[in-house]
């Protein structure tokens, strides 16, 4: 289990900021037709940074939304649909939420599957800054503007910074390139990977996977060694970080004056906080719970 959603729609919301501030969104006067999604949300210990941009996209393009009641022959919408054909005001609200990953066990819940605090904080900051990347990126479409300029350099630099996450510098020794506890939780003597952060045995394939990238990526860190010898340079060190990315910091992000919340109104739930939270909702069946 990667991520966790449950999403309740809603006339009018109510959450409660950083244990003082009361936020609302949306409309429940009669006739108002606003239409809001309420999105609890949970990541699991394994959780990749590409599984939380898969989550956002399917969140935001998840058909569970009507302006009318029930039954009533209106058609289902998603809030990115909504929000771009400018049918109705829209709010999303998001809200951490980690009991959603749970186990009953006996007269007791245990909770081993979720991701690390600290982890989890740095997940969902980037789960909500994704959406609302997205959300500006339908706005702007929809209106026929051009993408901040702040954005399309925070984009790019990002990309690239994940892109170089994807391959390892040659400086790297073998058995140190899988040591990510996020991922991984027992290593061979060569620092291959055998069982996941939940501690469960990686698939045969899996593993055959990881081997071939290991030896490949073995015969590189020989390669470069041999040239770091050639060259003189010995007392170079092998963790040396390739160039740029590590060292900067991607533009700052400034959604206040670009995301527009007559576009779609968006709330980012404190992590880590006393939560409080009133809704109104008159749509019929409520929720909706899967996982990405």
């Amino acid at each position: 289990m990667s991520v966790s959603i449950v999403v309740q729609r809603f006339r009018k919301c109510k959450l409660l900021l950083n244990e003082e501030q009361w936020v609302t969104v949306g409309d429940d006067s009669e006739n108002s037709g606003s239409c809001g999604l309420l999105a609890y949300i949970s990541f699991g210990s394994s959780t990749t940074q590409s599984e939380v941009e898969a989550a956002a996209q399917t969140l935001l393009n998840l058909p569970v939304l009507t302006t009318g009641l029930w039954g009533d022959s209106s058609s289902t919408q998603s809030i990115l649909g909504l929000a771009t054909a400018s049918i109705s005001s829209c709010s999303l609200v998001i809200v951490p939420q980690a009991n959603l990953i749970s186990k009953v066990k006996g007269k007791s819940i245990q909770y081993h599957g979720q991701i690390d605090k600290d982890l989890g904080e740095q997940l969902y900051d980037y789960f909500c800054s994704y959406i609302q990347g997205l959300l500006l990126e339908g706005q702007c479409k929809a209106r026929s503007e051009d993408l901040p300029e702040w954005y399309i350099k925070r984009k790019t630099f990002l990309e690239q910074q994940q892109q170089s996450k994807k391959s390892y510098s040659p400086s790297t020794p073998p058995d140190e390139m899988f040591r990510d506890a996020s991922k991984y939780s027992e290593w061979d003597e060569k620092g291959i990977p055998t069982k996941d952060s939940e501690g469960n045995a990686l698939t045969k394939s899996g593993m055959k996977k990881l081997t071939k990238l290991h030896e490949a990526h073995r015969k590189k860190h020989i390669k470069w060694k041999e040239e770091q010898q050639k060259s003189g340079d010995d007392c170079a060190s092998e963790q040396t970080l390739p160039s740029s990315v590590a060292a900067e910091a991607p533009p700052v992000e400034q959604w206040d004056g670009c995301l527009d919340d007559t576009f779609c109104h968006f709330v980012k739930g404190s992590f880590g906080k006393r939560q409080g939270l009133e809704f109104t909702s008159d749509m019929g069946p409520f929720v909706h719970s899967f996982q990405v």
